[in-house]
């Protein structure tokens, strides 16, 4: 339903292909398994196709992504963009996985790229970049990425005004980003328990910010 070529930007956080349940909990409850998250290879082959589609000329895309299956995340990305870096977003602890037999995992992946030639705005940033995740008694939702790291990508990759895009909106984190740093936003989600939660999160801020 979107139109060809009307999106400024994408900052998108696609399942993982990993079946994954944090084990945070929030109050007593811990998160349930993030719905289409073990099976999806051909809903993100498709997703990236129409990310494509809907993107203008010579501008970026983000797509977090973790190493468990980077190899088909970075085929099917350049299939449609040209792959700038790989980022490595640093988080400030550590989690859990095979306690005795691996190193702790202290980071994620976002696939930086063009359609055609996106130039940085600001200061050129290092393609590692710490920035702490949220704590466990926040958050909203287990895979929520820290606004902060969400607004660094928006201003280095859109001017002000600009639509920013995210097929997997979470609770909002995208949308949040998107407001402080004064650009609109096309967020989708499936879960309406997160849709809920995103709309008390944007009336919040937007209260905040009258």
């Amino acid at each position: 339903m979107i139109p060809d070529g009307s999106v400024d930007l994408i900052v998108t956080d696609p399942p993982y292909l990993m079946n994954y349940r944090s084990n945070r909990r929030v109050a007593t409850e811990k998160f349930r398994h993030i719905a289409n998250d073990k099976d999806a290879t051909a809903l993100i082959s498709q997703y990236l196709a129409e990310c494509q589609r809907i993107m203008k000329a010579d501008t970026a895309i983000y797509v977090f992504c973790s190493w468990h299956h980077i190899d088909f995340f970075k085929a099917e990305f350049e299939k449609h963009f040209k792959l700038k870096n790989l980022i490595v977003w640093s988080k400030n602890v550590h989690g859990t996985g095979d306690l005795r037999g691996a190193y702790g995992p202290k980071h994620e992946l976002v696939l930086y790229g063009h359609k055609g030639r996106s130039l940085l705005r600001g200061k050129r940033c290092p393609d590692v970049i710490d920035c702490a995740k949220v704590p466990s008694s926040k958050l909203t939702h287990p895979t929520e990425k820290p606004t902060e790291l969400l607004r660094l990508f928006i201003r280095n990759s859109s001017d002000p005004g600009a639509v920013v895009f995210d097929g997997f909106g979470g609770t909002g984190s995208l949308c949040e980003a998107a407001l402080v740093e004064g650009r609109n936003f096309i967020v989708f989600e499936i879960d309406r328990e997160y849709v809920e939660t995103a709309n008390k999160r944007l009336d919040s801020l937007q209260l905040l910010q009258n």
